[in-house]
């Protein structure tokens, strides 16, 4: 019995440790051309990293070791500075790889290409793209400082220390690019418009959105009333054809195109805008903001209960950007335990008047309640501004 107890201690102590890991480390010589011709020798150091995972026996199942073996991960580099034989260490930290070792008027560079982390930016500092510019002060204590890719020697454009074969898109490439041009990044797009967990870059902020003239707001008149008792029920197609403008909705892709295609925060533009300067109203950036609905057939409608709390504002453009007007009314009456909204497919104009639906409903589990359905119609403010005059 005792036997078992410290055999199962031993077995729950080991399958506790579920990573180990040790290392290897590997230095070899390499000739070094600089921008100027000359060559330095350059000892250059790597460590690899040998991870150790244990499966615990769950299930009948026995142990299972695994040994998982990193790429090269963490380098050093040795040198002789040419003109004052100054010997010159730089140690770099997990996932950074030296990529060009130079000397410009006497002052040694690196450039070392990695990731913008919040964690070693007092290090590398924390540029817009992952190529990182060191300069050597010597002096008693000789130290490596970040300096901005602006402030970094034209020459420093071509790596000149050996790279190991890396499967990475083309993350790292031979000719050190300084803007997104000169990336050729396959996932580049992501790396200018996201920020993970940890980047030590500023969010990215989108454009202003561009001002608006003020709703004018109308007084809907009420054609029709109808009163479900029980609720008239709508589940999937059935409620998806009732709120949903499939076809007048699936016109905009024909009518908008992103500012620039790589960068999102630019917004939007009219395809028809012979000017090519008209911004979509309600896309700061390439999405539409939350809550806005956008129709298209002869005209551009953009519909929204964000904008003015109590509110559906409803704005006409036409397809090639200019602003028709902009109407708003107020939500009608509450039906208690309900939700109100506008019925989008419903709009449409006729006549100078604005028609559509609204219906107070609500969910339960993805089966919609209709209590009430109501018809209306308001003025469109050209037609309220031609009989005020």
């Amino acid at each position: 019995m005792l036997l078992r107890i410290v055999f199962i201690f031993l077995l729950s102590t080991i399958c506790s440790a579920a990573m180990g890991y040790t290392s290897r480390t590997e230095s070899h010589i390499e000739d070094v051309a600089l921008h100027d011709g000359r060559h330095i020798e350059v000892e250059r150091t790597v460590q690899w990293k040998t991870e150790f995972h244990i499966l615990d026996p769950f299930f009948g199942l026995p142990f299972m070791p695994r040994f998982e073996t990193s790429g090269p991960d963490t380098f050093s580099l040795k040198f002789k500075h040419p003109d004052t034989q100054e010997t010159i260490t730089w140690q770099g930290v997990q996932h950074y790889t030296p990529v060009l070792l130079d000397i410009v008027s006497g002052v040694p560079y690196l450039v070392v290409n990695g990731f913008t982390s919040k964690e070693t930016e007092a290090i590398y500092g924390c540029p817009e793209l992952p190529y990182f510019y060191l300069k050597y002060e010597s002096g008693f204590f000789g130290k490596w400082v970040a300096i901005p890719v602006e402030k970094a020697p034209e020459v420093l454009r071509e790596s000149n220390l050996s790279q190991a074969s890396r499967n990475d898109g083309g993350f790292f490439q031979r000719v050190i690019p300084r803007t997104y041009e000169e990336w050729n990044y396959m996932y580049k797009n992501e790396h200018l418009n996201e920020r993970k967990v940890g980047d030590c870059r500023p969010p990215r902020a989108p454009l202003p959105q561009a001002a608006l003239p003020t709703a004018k707001e109308g007084i809907p008149e009420i054609l029709e009333t109808i009163n479900y008792a029980p609720d008239r029920i709508a589940i999937g197609d059935d409620w998806s054809n009732l709120m949903f403008d499939q076809k007048r909705e699936g016109e905009c892709k024909k009518l908008f195109r992103p500012t620039d295609s790589s960068d999102y925060m630019q917004g939007q533009r009219f395809v028809n805008d012979s000017t090519g300067k008209k911004t979509v109203p309600y896309s700061k950036t390439a999405q539409f903001n939350m809550g806005v609905r956008v129709l298209c057939d002869d005209n551009v409608w953009f519909v929204t209960h964000m904008e003015e709390p109590g509110k559906i504002i409803i704005s006409k453009f036409t397809a090639t950007g200019d602003l028709v007007y902009r109407t708003s009314f107020r939500n009608p009456n509450v039906v208690s335990g309900f939700i109100g909204y506008i019925r989008i497919p419903s709009l449409r104009s006729e006549g100078g008047y604005l028609y559509f639906d609204w219906l107070d409903f609500n969910d339960s589990n993805r089966e919609w309640h209709i209590k009430r359905w109501l018809k209306m119609r308001m003025r469109e403010p050209a037609f309220q501004k031609a009989e005020g005059g």
